[in-house]
């Protein structure tokens, strides 16, 4: 299940520009070391953890070599309200690859899901104002939503995800003939873990999140 956002209406906008943050640690493949002391055969096994640090250019080049592709320095992750999945833009915004699915790999998936029924926590305001001939409303809200995570898979061999609650603000401006968006944000705070490459050792390691943030937003967005 995609995210679900009450009465949002998506727009005519290709997408929410995205970011992601992940901090955790990660065994290296060559971990645990066992060694031998020649003097009483005293056999030691030494576990090794290390810092792992994921950003959004580690995602796009994961997508890179996951469609084959090589993007701009200047394209952009970004979530499509209206296909409700993953894009990269280019700097204007349009869309240079829908990262949603892969034809050429049905073991590829890279989505914002949820794992219980629709629940929301909201706060905020709707006012309401009423002229002759004309009624707008102001609508300035947040919501929590939990059980939300990433989950990302490849032909690469990586496949991780994280998952936690989900912060949703949206400022509305609704008119008798149109709805904009005058503000929407939306943050993913969770854990998680994984198997993901690692550059440093040209491998796959095992690793766990401790945290992973995923940050989506935009301004004006005409409905």
């Amino acid at each position: 299940m995609g995210l679900c956002v009450g009465s949002l209406r998506a727009g005519t906008t290709n997408g929410l520009i995205s970011t992601f943050s992940i901090i955790g640690l990660y065994s290296p493949s060559n971990s645990p070391v066992m060694t031998t002391n020649a003097i009483g055969n005293v056999i030691t096994t030494a576990y090794t953890s290390k810092p792992l640090a994921m950003n959004t250019k580690s995602i796009l080049e994961l997508l890179e070599a996951e469609f084959g592709t090589l993007f701009p320095g200047n394209a952009r992750l970004a979530y499509g309200l209206n296909t409700s999945g993953f894009v990269v833009l280019d700097s204007t915004g349009n869309i240079l690859l829908n990262a949603a699915t892969n034809a050429a790999d049905t073991n590829y998936s890279f989505v914002l899901s949820n794992s219980a029924p629709y629940l929301a926590i909201a706060s905020g305001k709707a006012v309401q104002t009423t002229t002759v001939g004309a009624t707008n409303t102001v609508t300035v809200v947040t919501e929590h939503l939990p059980d939300y995570g990433i989950y990302y898979q490849d032909g690469k061999s990586n496949k991780f995800h994280f998952s936690g609650v989900i912060t949703l603000k949206l400022n509305e401006l609704e008119s008798s003939t149109n709805t904009l968006f005058k503000t929407l944000s939306i943050q993913l705070d969770g854990s998680g873990g994984g198997t993901v490459f690692n550059p440093a050792n040209g491998e796959y390691d095992q690793a766990v999140f401790t945290s992973a943030i995923w940050n989506a937003s935009g301004v004006n967005f005409p409905d």
